[in-house]
């Protein structure tokens, strides 16, 4: 492995690690994560990989602006923080890398969120919950909201899946022989 991919792997895991803990504490992804960590990897990849580098970083940052977009048509999935993380990411490792970050955090972030209600005892109740939203949102052009008023007894970070689908694209992209 070279450099380049361990210094801006070294970032993204501290990055993620670090969002993870603030987001279990507080609720919270911090600007004050996010956006060094962001302008770490135009910097990086400008370094180790001249105009080519800056520009996949672009196109990482723009990856993770368009999951933004695309959340924003089923109504609010994802938090401002949980995106620009995943900005953050996508400037680190850029929009390939990004890509498949998405596809393992939504498997992580499902796999976490049924356990969760499985714990909680509201697994049906909350598939009901969730089809309800989805025609609401697909049929009567409403946001999604998922709740039913009833207190959370349990909440999913979901910088944890985040962290976890990086980690796993990491792997795969990196680790596993092709």
């Amino acid at each position: 492995m070279d450099w380049a991919t361990l210094s801006t792997t070294a970032v993204m895991v501290a990055v993620v690690f670090i969002a993870v803990i603030t987001d279990v504490r507080s609720g919270k992804i911090y600007n004050a994560v996010t956006l060094p960590a962001a302008i770490i990897g135009l910097i990086l990849n400008g370094v180790f990989h001249g105009l080519d580098g800056i520009g996949a970083s672009l196109l990482g940052l723009a990856a993770g602006f368009g999951v933004f977009l695309f959340s924003s048509l089923f109504g609010r999935i994802l938090g401002g923080g949980d995106i620009k993380l995943l900005m953050a990411v996508g400037a680190l490792q850029g929009p390939e890398f990004l890509l498949w970050t998405v596809i393992y955090t939504a498997i992580a972030g499902g796999i976490m969120a049924i356990a969760i209600t499985l714990w909680r005892k509201d697994f049906l109740a909350s598939m009901r919950r969730l089809w309800a939203g989805l025609t609401m949102r697909l049929f009567a052009r409403v946001p999604i909201d998922v709740s039913d008023g009833t207190p959370v007894t349990a909440r999913l970070p979901y910088a944890i899946p985040i962290a976890a689908g990086s980690l796993v694209a990491f792997c795969a992209l990196h680790l596993l022989p092709m």
